[in-house]
C-alpha cells in the first residue's frame, strides 16, 4: 500500500489519514507514505519515526515521484491531495502503480489513470457516477473516520473579546477560498435576526485586512451594527485552536465549499453546526458529517433552511443544549468517531479491488 500526499505534516490531510495509519492491519498491509512536502513539523516526525510505516521523502517532481514508487513494487497508491497538488496529479498521471485511489482531496481528479474515488452515499449520492471517470467506491458508512482531536489551553475567552456572558456566539472559521459574498450575507442574516448574536470570523489563509473590510462593508448593507463582528488571530497550534471554540455556541459553514476538518473539529467538541447542502463533493461535507454524527439538526437543503437553523439554534437554548448534549452522547457510538471500525471497511475495498 502506498499513500501519496504533500499533507504528511500538520495540515487537515495529515490530522484524518493518521487514524487510519494508526489501525492499519501491518500483518495484511505493508505501508508506504509517500511525502511531497518536507517540513519536518511535529506531525510530520511522527509520521516518519514510526517504525511500522515507511516513510518516503520525495522531491517536488511527478516524474521522480512516480520512478521511486514504481520502483517500490506498490499494489494500490491512494492519492490524498487530488487537484490540490500540482505533483500529485503529475505523479497519479503517469501512472507508478497497477491500481490508483483518490481520497479526502477536494473531489476527485478526473485523471484517467485514477481508478477509484472513496465516497459514501451522503456525500456523492447514487446517480453522482456519470459525472466522474473514476469508479465511485461507497463505504458502508462515513467516507471518513476519526477517533477525536486534542485540545489545549484556550487562549481566548469571551470577556477578551468583549463579548457578554449571555451572547449566543456564532463561529465560522474557513479558508479564505471557501468564502464568498453571497455566503457571508447569509451568516449576517442570521445575525440580524438574532439581537444578542455575534459573529467570530477566523479566515486562515485570508488576507486579513480584506477580510474585515468585506464583512464589515456586507453587515453595512445588511443592517447589522459592525460591533458585533471579531475577527480571531491565528492560533500557535492546532490544539489551542480547537480549546477556543468552547467561545462558540453555533457554528456555521460556508457554501458552497464546506469545512471538513473544521467541522469535524465542531461536532467533536459538543457544537452544533449549520451547513448548506449541494450537489457537489465539496458542498455535501457537512451533510455526510453531520448525519454520521448522529444529528440533523442543522441540514439545510436551501438558503432558506440556512437561515432557519442559524436563527433556531440561536434563539432557542434548549435546542441548542441538546443538540449539543446528543453530539458528546454519540462520541460513543457514532460510525464518524470510529475510526477503527473505518480502518477495517476501508482494507475490505482495497482487498475487493486487488481480488477482482
Amino acid at each position: 500500500m502506498g499513500y501519496l500526499s504533500e499533507c504528511f505534516r500538520q495540515h487537515s490531510v495529515g490530522w484524518l489519514v493518521r487514524w487510519l495509519l494508526h489501525y492499519h492491519d501491518r500483518q495484511q498491509f505493508e505501508i508506504h507514505l509517500y511525502s511531497l512536502s518536507q517540513t519536518g513539523d511535529r506531525l510530520q516526525q511522527q509520521f516518519a519515526q514510526d517504525t511500522t510505516l515507511q516513510f518516503h521523502p520525495l522531491p517536488y517532481s511527478g516524474l521522480e515521484a512516480a520512478e521511486r514508487i514504481h520502483r517500490g513494487n506498490i499494489d494500490i497508491l491512494v492519492d490524498l491531495d487530488s487537484i490540490t497538488s500540482n505533483a500529485g496529479c503529475s505523479t497519479l498521471t503517469l501512472k507508478p502503480a497497477p491500481i490508483q485511489v483518490s481520497w479526502l482531496g477536494c473531489d476527485a481528479p478526473g485523471l484517467p489513470a485514477v481508478d477509484y474515488f472513496l465516497v459514501d452515499s451522503y456525500v456523492l449520492p447514487e446517480g453522482a457516477e456519470q459525472q466522474y471517470s473514476e469508479k465511485l467506491w461507497r463505504l458502508p458508512h462515513s467516507y471518513i473516520a476519526v477517533d477525536g482531536f486534542e485540545m489545549g489551553i484556550p487562549s481566548l475567552r469571551r470577556n477578551h473579546l468583549n463579548i457578554p456572558a449571555d451572547a449566543v456566539v456564532y463561529f465560522c472559521s474557513q479558508t479564505g477560498y471557501k468564502r464568498n459574498p453571497q455566503d457571508t450575507r447569509r451568516q449576517l442574516r442570521i445575525l440580524a435576526q438574532v439581537p444578542n448574536g455575534y459573529l467570530l470570523i477566523k479566515g486562515v489563509y485570508s488576507d486579513a485586512t480584506s477580510l474585515q473590510q468585506q464583512f464589515e462593508a456586507l453587515a453595512e448593507a445588511e443592517g447589522v451594527d459592525g460591533e458585533r463582528l471579531r475577527f480571531l488571530p491565528i492560533t500557535p497550534s492546532e490544539e489551542i485552536h480547537r480549546a477556543n471554540l468552547a467561545l462558540a455556541d453555533v457554528v456555521l459553514d460556508t457554501y458552497p465549499y464546506n469545512g471538513t476538518t473544521t467541522t469535524l473539529e465542531a461536532l467533536w467538541a459538543g457544537i452544533p453546526v449549520v451547513s448548506r447542502v449541494g450537489e457537489q463533493f465539496a458542498s455535501r461535507q457537512g451533510y455526510t458529517l453531520l448525519n454520521h454524527a448522529g444529528v440533523e439538526a442543522g441540514i439545510a437543503l436551501t438558503d432558506e433552511d440556512y437561515l432557519d437553523w442559524g436563527v433556531r439554534l440561536g434563539q432557542d437554548v434548549t435546542l441548542r443544549r441538546q443538540v449539543s448534549a446528543q453530539l458528546l452522547r454519540n462520541r460513543r457510538t457514532a460510525p464518524l468517531w470510529n475510526a477503527r471500525q473505518f480502518t477495517r471497511e476501508v482494507e475490505q475495498m482495497y482487498q475487493s479491488i486487488v481480488n477482482r
